[in-house]
């Protein structure tokens, strides 16, 4: 099976709307209709193709160790992926763009306070000729707070900076809706004590397991071969601070 195969992704996706629907999920989960876009168009490319696809939950918990006070969440996914069927992914990395931005805006108890916004983004670090020496630690995928999505906004006594980049694998769009669930509900809840059901899926897990076969061994291989034989993952481009 050709893990990078587009007919084969779509399938996963189509087979994942079905068991995010069979366990309720979407009751928070609000953008089916839009994979259901995607998983139809998909398979008339010959490799992997998402153009900012944005996924929206909606969290009416607080999460603990947020501050300000926050009554309840949405959170915005915006996943953008495109592979290169061309290459021999022994030595090149298939993904010739990629970005992830994460948008999370809190809303208080009451109609007339302020809306507050965090942001996340991953992207990958693509070189363009002319460039000069990184003048910070650059690894190749890195996670960073803030960045485009919360330009011009008020700060307060918050210090925003761009540093640190922080290493992490990519995340396709199956891997980046896991990524929300673990991070931003609570299973134990009741309200969403579904997604304990969900991640026991078979189904589910062998969808996820294909995805991190695409998305995270080759780039935790690049971690641990010493060689450096990869042209894109390897040590040195995955993180640098180790080398």
């Amino acid at each position: 099976m050709d893990i990078w195969n587009s007919k084969e992704i779509a399938k996963d996706l189509m087979d994942y709307i079905h068991i995010i629907k069979k366990y309720e999920v979407s009751s928070f989960f609000l953008s089916v209709d839009k994979l259901y876009g995607l998983a139809d168009v998909m398979p008339d490319n010959d490799y992997y193709s998402i153009e900012s696809l944005e996924v929206d939950f909606v969290n009416y918990k607080p999460i603990s160790k947020t501050v300000p006070k926050i009554a309840h969440f949405t959170i915005s996914l915006v996943n953008s992926l495109v592979s290169n069927p061309d290459i021999d992914i022994q030595v090149n990395d298939p993904i010739s763009e990629y970005a992830f931005d994460m948008i999370v805006t809190g809303f208080g108890a009451s109609n007339g306070d302020p809306e507050y916004k965090m942001a996340w983004h991953l992207d990958k670090d693509i070189a363009e000729e002319g460039d000069g020496p990184k003048k910070y630690s650059h690894p190749l995928y890195h996670f960073q707070y803030g960045g485009a999505n919360i330009d011009g906004l008020e700060t307060g006594a918050l210090m925003l900076m761009g540093a640190p980049r922080l290493p992490h694998p990519p995340m396709d769009i199956f891997l980046s809706i896991h990524f929300v669930f673990n991070n931003f509900f609570n299973k134990e809840e009741d309200d969403y004590s579904c997604l304990k059901n969900l991640f026991a899926d078979e189904d589910y897990i062998d969808i996820l397991g294909r995805a991190k076969e695409r998305m995270w061994y080759p780039y935790f291989k690049g971690l641990t071969d010493r060689s450096n034989s990869h042209s894109e993952l390897n040590l040195a481009s995955l993180f640098p601070l180790a080398v």
